[in-house]
């Protein structure tokens, strides 16, 4: 049984690695990487290109199968549409990393109903400033709604692709961050030196 793990990853990051190993530990054979194409919540101004990003998550994920799925299909990258093409659509629920924030906003996205029809969401959490924890009396909303999902225990590495990307526009270190091979093709590529982006899904 396989586990998805799709992001922007702009660039993937090690919070990123860490999640997808304690994600792999509650039984899943792979998780497969899906690198968006072109997220249709961002412009592609603000968007590294496809082959950028889906070179540094092959760089930094080892073994685990990274798709190209979505730069074969017709842009904006809706997550409804990609689904339909993975060889479990249809056969059982597919499994679906998703952050905690992000599950709150699923109904705001394309086609929400047929998203809950097909995935099983495992929902990772985020570290709060305040040291509060999740609530999971907060999602009776969507177990009520017939929603599937599972609620991780786990740490969570409090990185994000924004930081980074500012980090390398000031010349900063970001050698804790990333994977060493991200970083050398981050230096070798010249990236995210005159770009201003903003926070995505990362």
């Amino acid at each position: 049984m396989n586990c998805y793990f799709f992001g922007t990853f702009n660039p993937i990051h090690l919070g990123h690695i860490e999640i997808s190993k304690q994600v792999k530990e509650l039984g899943f054979k792979n998780i497969i990487f899906v690198p968006s194409y072109m997220p249709p919540h961002k412009s592609t101004i603000e968007t590294l290109s496809f082959i950028h990003r889906f070179n540094m998550v092959k760089l930094a994920v080892g073994e685990e199968p990274v798709s190209d799925i979505e730069s074969k299909l017709k842009p904006p990258s809706y997550t409804y549409r990609t689904i339909q093409h993975l060889p479990e659509f249809n056969q059982e629920k597919i499994n679906f990393i998703i952050g905690y924030d992000q599950f709150f906003q699923i109904e705001n996205w394309k086609e929400a109903q047929f998203l809950k029809e097909h995935l099983n969401f495992i929902i990772v959490p985020r570290k709060f400033k305040n040291g509060q924890t999740i609530n999971e009396r907060a999602f009776e909303y969507f177990k009520n709604r017939g929603y599937s999902y599972k609620i991780l225990n786990i740490d969570f590495l409090n990185i994000s692709s924004e930081a980074i990307r500012k980090m390398v526009q000031n010349k900063e270190d970001i050698t804790n961050l990333v994977p060493k091979g991200v970083k050398e093709y981050i230096e070798n590529n010249g990236l995210y030196k005159k770009l201003a982006q903003r926070e995505s899904i990362d």
